[in-house]
């Protein structure tokens, strides 16, 4: 099923998904529900049966419409590529993605594109709070790829990218794009800072990538 330019109540949109039970991917574009009051994450319940879910920035704040549960109301067990925005400056947004994480017992690819990480004067993050000793629950078993875009190497996406290498056993591909502001000295650090951590699989290939400039 394919969604372009459409506006919708949650409520209808609920109704409506609720009768496509073997629906296993969305593709949305330019998606608006108006009065989203309906948490993102009961919507999940009505496709047991999705394979692909893409989360933007802009419905990040309807994941969880009430608060941040440690698990979503429904295990996405047939889930197995998921890809989301993600400021890590905001420790309720890292919220939101462990507890899609942890729903997700069968991820193979995740595909994380990081946003406004350095724009939060004031970070609200607990330093300790992606330690991999607090998420004891949290495995990706199945993970074999992991992508970030418009990485900085900023503190805590450093341990963010720790923490699920740590949890991925059979992680086979890391590819990780640079910011465009990055300097060749940062990438040079990067790269250093990456090998160097103990938490990689060693059938893991890592690739760091520069963005292309016009």
């Amino acid at each position: 099923m394919e969604f372009r330019c459409v506006r919708v109540t949650s409520q209808a949109l609920k109704r409506f998904l609720s009768q496509c039970p073997l629906l296993r991917g969305p593709y949305t574009d330019g998606f608006v529900a108006r009065g989203f009051k309906l948490a993102l994450a009961k919507l999940l319940l009505c496709v047991p049966l999705i394979r692909t879910l893409s989360i933007s920035k802009s419905y990040m704040k309807y994941l969880c419409a009430d608060a941040s549960p440690h698990n979503l109301p429904t295990s996405l067990v047939h889930l197995k590529f998921l890809s989301m925005d993600v400021c890590l400056a905001k420790q309720n947004h890292i919220s939101s993605v462990l507890c899609v994480i942890r729903s997700s017992p069968m991820l193979e690819h995740i595909a994380f594109q990081m946003y406004d990480n350095e724009k939060l004067h004031i970070q609200q993050t607990r330093t300790n709070f992606l330690d991999s000793e607090n998420h004891p629950d949290l495995k990706l078993d199945h993970l074999e790829t992991l992508m970030i875009s418009f990485f900085r190497s900023l503190p805590f996406e450093m341990e963010f990218v720790k923490l699920v290498m740590t949890k991925s056993p059979v992680l086979k591909n890391v590819q990780i794009e640079l910011n465009e502001d990055v300097s060749v000295d940062k990438e040079l650090e990067i790269l250093r800072d990456m090998l160097l951590l103990s938490s990689i699989p060693c059938s893991a290939k890592l690739t760091v990538i520069r963005p292309q400039t016009s």
